[in-house]
Parts: C-alpha cells; structure tokens; sequence
C-alpha cells in the first residue's frame, strides 16, 4: 500500500483501486471546517494521542461490505476501522469544538474520484518554491478535464455535517 505524509488526497486517490482493500461499494470523504481548518483526534500527526490536529482538509476512503469501514491512512486506529468506531474516534466530543473547526464532509464516488481529481501540488509549495512536506515518489494524479483538491475543498465546506454522515454510515442507505 503507498503511503506519503500528509498527501492524503494522493494516498487516497490510489488507495481507491489498491488490491488490500477488500471489494465492496467506495466512496472517498473530504472534509475540512468552514475556516478552512477542521479538528481531527487520533492522528499520527498529533505528536500527543490525545491531542487534535488541525488539518486544512483530510481525505479518507469509506467501503461498504455489510457496514461501512473507513480507510484513513493517518489514523493511530489502523486501517480498516468499523465507519462509527473512526467517527466516534476522531470527532469526540464534537459539540465543545469551536463551529468553525468542525467537520463538513463531501462524499465523492472513489471511481469519480479517481477518473475526475487532479493536482499540480501547489498547495504543497513554500512562497520560495520549495515543498512544505516531501512529495510521494509517484506522479500527479493528472486528469484531463479534471478537479482540483481546491474544487473538492470549497464543496466539502458547504457539505455535510457529522450528525448527518453518522446517520449515513449507520445506516445499509447509499451515503450519497
């Protein structure tokens, strides 16, 4: 499985088709905050585990077989995690978190996703050019009529809310 340090949207993007994830319906979950920053617990990238990081946006993948699992390569959980336990894991207490910081999801096909979603990186790169996080070894997912990772972003802002997406994963209803 491919893995780079906060690219999740690349990680994702070619987690979609990744032979380790069992079959089962795909869906892949942006989410960000309304001031363009969202609270997320349980990641590695918290340095404390008790500790939220505040990602701009975060992308992970939803699979369905009987219930929802989430694929979210920068959880402490591991992968695959029960969607509720994940849920639950990552936005506790969501009510105490300031509105702007909550989460707002987009739902988005994984094959839609994966056809449709492109990216030249610049939202990685210093004001002086050089790269806020090392890059994956890999290329660009570059499709030719395709939607930017800022595209997706702005959509997610106005999307779901958390009450909402649980109430879609605890359900066998299609998420959309």
């Amino acid at each position: 499985m491919d893995y780079q340090a906060f690219w999740c949207e690349e990680n994702i993007w070619r987690l979609t088709t990744d032979p380790e994830v069992t079959p089962g319906e795909r869906w892949v979950v942006l989410l960000t905050g309304t001031s363009g920053h969202v609270a997320c617990w349980g990641q590695r990238a918290s340095g404390a585990p008790e500790a939220p990081v505040l990602w701009d946006y975060h992308v992970v993948l939803a699979v369905r077989h009987t219930t929802w699992d989430i694929w979210d390569l920068d959880c402490r959980l591991g992968c695959p995690v029960p969607a509720m336990a994940w849920l639950a894991a990552t936005f506790p207490n969501s009510d105490t978190v300031r509105p702007a910081l909550r989460p707002r999801f987009l739902l988005i096909p994984a094959d839609e996703f994966r056809m449709q979603f492109t990216s030249d990186r610049a939202h990685m790169r210093t004001a002086d050019g050089g790269w806020q996080q090392p890059p994956p070894p890999w290329s660009a997912p570059c499709a030719s009529h395709g939607t930017t990772l800022a595209m997706y972003v702005e959509r997610a802002r106005r999307g779901l809310y958390l009450h909402d997406l649980t109430t879609r994963f605890s359900s066998r209803a299609e998420p959309r």
